[in-house]
């Protein structure tokens, strides 16, 4: 029987996407601002003062893996690449597998990205008097658009994630910087006591801020839609992996400076830059900082579509495990 032609990927727009735009879908899709908001806390309740290290530890741990995945990325470019280098080297039906795998993955945390931008924005209303809004439209709103930018056009779409998760970073930076100065950059000794490490929690830990900074392999499945691909998605995996690990460190140490004696403490806060921003006496950051927050999981939402779209229009899902696409190979 003569296997079903790869269809062809018609949706996919030639040389679309520079090096910034892929450094965007890279950390767009790592929501730096999502493990701000929500991880940390929780990250502190594993390994307490010693969070940033966990961090710190996952970074160069998934560099490793970076470095490994761009073996590929700077020998192969072709749309869900992925799903191609495993077909590379285990087959076609562990590269179905593993494209599939992929798919539904993107699929789920795009749903937390548009579940995010649903709490933001309540919270974010009710801060200006509206209550009433029901959550399955603000749910609606965020795929609709989300969904519509990313297949309409992924050029647009990049533009749009590097705008907003850049708007989010820089204020829950300056957010950091204000803390730092409100605390004299005093050096926080009880984050660097050697004998206060808790060994034997750092690698749940670990586990943690490697959850926080899955997606920064997203910029792979653009090798179609890339300028100079061979060159732009490594130094795109690289880039958005390293600038969001030291993102998370540098978070991660401010926030749990910041709320030293906190009663409640930082692992039991569910908005916990809303309440940094009334412990430096600036509560009125809380609102541009949920802005920040939401529009950032709009972010999310859209760079997971992004992905997707590219790696499943690469394979028609009834050939995927039959036939390997082409790529563009030095």
């Amino acid at each position: 029987m003569t296997a079903p032609p790869i269809m062809p990927a018609k949706a996919l727009k030639k040389d679309a996407l520079g090096p910034l735009e892929l450094l965007a879908q890279g950390i767009a899709l790592i929501s730096p601002t999502m493990t701000a908001a929500l991880i940390v806390p929780l990250m502190f309740g594993t390994t307490g003062n010693w969070s940033w290290l966990s961090y710190a530890l996952g970074t160069v741990m998934l560099l490793f893996v970076a470095l490994n995945l761009n073996q590929f990325a700077s020998r192969f470019a072709g749309s869900g690449s992925m799903y191609q280098y495993i077909c590379k080297g285990l087959g076609n039906v562990t590269g179905g597998l593993g494209g599939w795998s992929l798919i539904w993955s993107y699929l789920g945390i795009s749903i937390a990205g548009a579940t995010g931008f649903t709490t933001f924005a309540i919270t974010l209303l009710g801060m200006m008097g509206v209550n009433n809004v029901p959550p399955v439209l603000l749910f609606a709103i965020c795929v609709g658009i989300s969904g519509y930018c990313a297949w309409k056009n992924v050029g647009l779409s990049a533009k749009v994630m590097l705008i907003f998760e850049g708007l989010s970073m820089a204020l829950i930076t300056v957010l950091c910087l204000v803390v730092l100065a409100f605390h004299g950059f005093a050096v926080d000794s009880t984050q660097l006591a050697v004998s206060s490490v808790p060994w034997s929690a750092l690698p749940l830990g670990v586990v943690v801020a490697v959850f926080s900074l899955v997606g920064f392999e997203s910029c792979t499945a653009f090798g179609d839609e890339s300028r100079n691909p061979l060159k732009s998605i490594p130094r795109g995996v690289l880039a958005s992996l390293i600038i969001s690990g030291l993102f998370f460190v540098f978070v991660t140490y401010v926030e749990v400076l910041a709320t030293h004696g906190n009663n409640p403490t930082l692992d039991q806060l569910s908005a916990p830059l809303n309440t940094i921003a009334s412990l430096v006496h600036m509560p009125w950051m809380a609102v541009p900082i949920s802005a920040g927050a939401m529009v950032s999981f709009f972010a999310l939402n859209l760079s997971c579509l992004n992905a997707g779209r590219a790696s499943s229009t690469s394979w028609a899902s009834k050939a995927c495990f039959i036939n390997s696409p082409p790529m563009r190979i030095i």
